[in-house]
């Protein structure tokens, strides 16, 4: 006789890793992940990171200013702007359902999916 919650238990296990196996993207090793997880995606979006990081006070900041990279103005400044990009991002995300934004390039196998170019999105939400 079969023992019923082990084998629920199991197949459970079984669907759950047959999801995880099937909803996910391969990416570079020093990807950058600005929303989600790229093991458990259906839905992935890019963007431009040198095109956001211009378009954000901080970068601007960084440049008018002349801000020596190391420097702890510097190391504050990327800080807020990292956190400002992500939020962006995430607002992007959720307003065009993806679940999933990588820097541009960062995705090396899309298993099928069509990554979506957030961008422009991402700007206006900074």
């Amino acid at each position: 006789m079969v023992n019923l919650p082990r084998f629920t238990r199991l197949c459970a296990a079984l669907l759950l890793a047959v999801s995880c196996a099937l909803a996910q993207v391969d990416l570079k090793a020093d990807a950058v992940v600005y929303f989600g997880s790229a093991s458990n995606t259906s839905a992935p979006a890019v963007i431009d990171e040198q095109k956001v990081r211009e378009a954000t006070p901080e970068w601007q900041t960084i440049q008018a200013d002349g801000v020596r990279r190391g420097s702890a103005r510097y190391m504050l400044l990327m800080g807020e702007m990292d956190r400002r990009i992500r939020a962006a991002a995430s607002t992007a995300a959720s307003s065009a359902s993806k679940d999933l934004v990588v820097r541009s390039g960062d995705i090396t196998n899309d298993n099928g999916r069509t990554a979506v170019d957030l961008t422009s999105d991402v700007i206006a939400n900074l």
